[in-house]
């Protein structure tokens, strides 16, 4: 309990600095983690996690069987950043931007990408930029995990169409605050 208690005053001063990059003023549950890591195989390559924050989400890829070898934490908060590197130092972290991620290099393609980004609040551009370096990176059966606090998918139809992309609705979380839904996006035909 202490440590979501540090946890959630860490996410309340980053929102304060810079609310529209942390978008949220608490972590994300551990209900939400768990539904989070239920759509990825623990055995099949690297995961990439996009806006790990303080790292709620990556416990629960733990829990699920995810090495922390396997794990790319890409955090654009460098706070944040430290913080993962302490928590997870066998974890590849990387203070960055999710846009970037087609310029890593990956021994084996990654099959999943799980994220936290807060897409919803930013322009279209920008979210089909986020996805298209993620899928430029990703396995062509790869799936992009995403959750979000809305009633609808967090990537509008246009930039899915743009992209080529399926989503579907994976599981809704009502024990997190707000209530959350996780989306499966994918390569059409995959």
């Amino acid at each position: 309990m202490k440590e979501w208690a540090l946890e959630r005053s860490g996410f309340l001063k980053e929102w304060i600095r810079a609310p529209l990059v942390t978008a949220s003023i608490i972590p994300s549950s551990r209900a939400l983690a768990r539904a989070m890591a239920r759509g990825v195989d623990p055995d099949r390559g690297p995961v990439v996690e996009l806006g790990p924050g303080t790292g709620v989400i990556t416990r629960g890829l733990v829990a699920r069987g995810v090495s922390e070898e396997q794990l790319v934490l890409v955090e654009i908060n460098s706070h944040f950043a430290d913080r993962l590197r302490q928590r997870f130092p066998r974890a590849r972290v990387i203070h960055g931007s999710a846009e970037r991620l087609s310029d890593l290099h990956f021994d084996t393609p990654p099959l999943t990408a799980v994220s936290g980004i807060p897409l919803m609040s930013m322009p279209n551009d920008r979210v089909a930029a986020i996805l298209d370096s993620a899928f430029r990176r990703m396995s062509p059966r790869g799936v992009f995990i995403q959750f979000t606090y809305a009633p609808r998918c967090p990537v509008n139809r246009e930039v899915r169409r743009r992209l080529g992309l399926e989503a579907k609705l994976f599981e809704k979380v009502t024990r997190n605050v707000p209530p959350a839904r996780v989306y499966h996006l994918w390569r059409g035909g995959s």
